[in-house]
């Protein structure tokens, strides 16, 4: 059996079972559901994913493609998706497979770009020594590994971290805003969740470019969809952090199998001078600590400064591009500006 090819909008839905049991046979990556998947096609594709399937009971694998250019191929990766959509069954180390996917994809393939990896979840393990292949760094991103006990972990943070924190706490209190972090996880709940995130993050420079969430919009039929597919398995968290009676701050956040997923985090602009977000991220690091069910959360965005004051757990994500032959590698880096 060999790699084949269908349009994906129409024929995902078919393939879900089959997706999902590639997706377990590696890392069971919750990012690589087809829970997640689909929203993604639904809600951001057009008429040009392509659906690439090796059916093969010793090699299964699928993909999500886009052709970018004249044959040019890479995964289909809109904004919402952290990690490229591409699954093995199998590992795969020498580039077999996506040496195969390039001969069989539709108007000659020259290139293939397998896009943001994760070193610790990934099927496409290629070397960069392999022949043809090239890896570009995409990312740097963070994670928490959680061990021991919060006291341990908080004593490690920066004192400026920890001064602040407090320093803002005090603030609150002095003005007569108590604080309470809430846990929304009923799918029920969702939808309301989403609505007050969408309005945090309106508050913002999203709302002032027009990118930020709304109920009414693609990223907000998304996101709801998403969070009520898994919070009724259980998987999905949405935390609310609240000064008063006002959510000053709000974590969109899947969880699987130990690790909790920070999709994305909001807070009120107009409550700034509270920091409500680092509140937030006190008060849940402190509950998931207490209840021990998660051991690593992974943010999955650029590391920025406000990530360093949390860990010290920082790791590069990375493309993988495959060229077909020698030349065309040689084209492209003839045609990179010089430093």
């Amino acid at each position: 059996m060999t790699w084949k090819f269908q349009p994906a909008k129409p024929s995902f839905e078919d393939a879900q079972e089959d997706w999902d049991s590639i997706n377990r046979a590696g890392n069971n990556h919750i990012l690589l559901d087809s829970g997640f998947v689909a929203p993604l096609l639904r809600h951001f594709a057009n008429g040009n994913v392509t659906l690439a399937v090796r059916d093969d009971s010793a090699r299964k694998g699928m993909a999500l493609l886009v052709r970018k250019r004249l044959a040019q191929w890479e995964t289909f990766q809109p904004a919402q998706a952290p990690i490229g959509l591409f699954l093995l069954e199998q590992p795969d180390s020498t580039g077999q497979e996506l040496l195969e996917i390039a001969r069989k994809l539709p108007g000659h393939a020259l290139q293939l770009s397998i896009l943001q990896q994760d070193p610790d979840y990934t099927s496409a393990t290629v070397e960069q020594s392999q022949h043809r292949f090239e890896h570009l760094e995409y990312i740097r991103t963070a994670r928490i590994t959680l061990s021991g006990t919060f006291e341990e972990y908080w004593q490690k943070r920066g004192t400026n971290l920890r001064h602040n924190v407090n320093r803002r706490r005090k603030r609150a209190t002095e003005r007569g805003l108590t604080s309470k972090l809430i846990v929304r996880r009923s799918p029920e709940e969702v939808a309301e969740a989403i609505r007050e995130y969408g309005r945090l993050e309106s508050s913002g420079w999203k709302g002032r470019d027009g990118t930020a969430v709304a109920s009414e919009n693609a990223q907000g039929c998304f996101y709801r969809e998403v969070f009520e597919h898994f919070c009724a398995r259980g998987e999905g968290l949405i935390y609310q952090f609240l000064l008063g009676d006002k959510v000053a701050a709000s974590d969109l956040c899947l969880q699987r199998d130990g690790m909790m997923i920070v999709l994305k985090t909001a807070y009120d602009e107009a409550l700034s001078e509270f920091s409500p977000a680092f509140l937030m991220r006190e008060d849940a690091l402190r509950q998931l600590y207490s209840e021990g069910r998660v051991r690593v959360i992974e943010f999955y965005g650029r590391v920025m400064e406000w990530h360093t004051r949390w860990t010290e757990e920082i790791r590069a994500m990375y493309h993988i591009n495959y060229f077909r032959y020698g030349w065309v590698q040689s084209l492209k880096n003839f045609r990179k500006p010089s430093a």
